[in-house]
């Protein structure tokens, strides 16, 4: 996690699959974000998410419900599903250029 204070934001970077496998590492990397500055969650090098995946960034969301948490570079597939399920209203998603 990068914490930038002259921007007061935190970005996480992520990269590879998250499914059942990675649960609790993506959980407990979620559990370490502290604070109320934004969040940008840098999904450019992501190339699988599961149910699993979603499931936490839903906690994430109702456990921090006051910062703005960007998903950044996610890729057509996964900002696909993440608008299927109505994600688009919790986050700001971006998709590269």
């Amino acid at each position: 996690m990068d914490e930038n204070d002259d921007l007061h934001s935190a970005t996480l970077r992520l990269a590879g699959e998250y499914d059942i496998a990675r649960m609790d590492e993506f959980a407990k990397l979620l559990q370490s974000v502290n604070g109320s500055a934004p969040l940008v969650i840098d999904m450019a090098d992501v190339t699988y998410v599961d149910s699993t995946f979603l499931n936490e960034l839903a906690r994430l969301r109702l456990s921090d419900k006051n910062r703005s948490i960007t998903l950044a570079g996610v890729s057509d597939h996964v900002a696909r599903l993440l608008k299927t399920v109505s994600f688009d209203r919790l986050f700001v998603i971006c998709e590269p250029n």
